[in-house]
């Protein structure tokens, strides 16, 4: 006689939790990517127009009104 066992399905990979983890993880390091190249755009962009910085600010009386 012979012994038939079944065959265990295996669930896809994405639908088991260790699947679950793991996809989270990809989403919040791009998630994170992006939000750093961004950072960094606006930081960059930010310096190359306004390179003496945003803190040296001139006294009033210095400043000429233009019309």
């Amino acid at each position: 006689m012979d012994n038939v066992q079944p065959k265990i399905k295996h669930r896809p990979f994405c639908f088991s939790v260790k699947g679950h983890v793991k996809m989270l993880r990809l989403v919040f390091a791009l998630v994170t990517a992006v939000c750093c190249l961004a950072d960094g755009a606006l930081i960059y962009r930010k310096l190359l127009f306004n390179p003496s910085g945003p803190y040296q600010k001139k006294p009033v009386h210095e400043k000429k009104e233009v019309l």
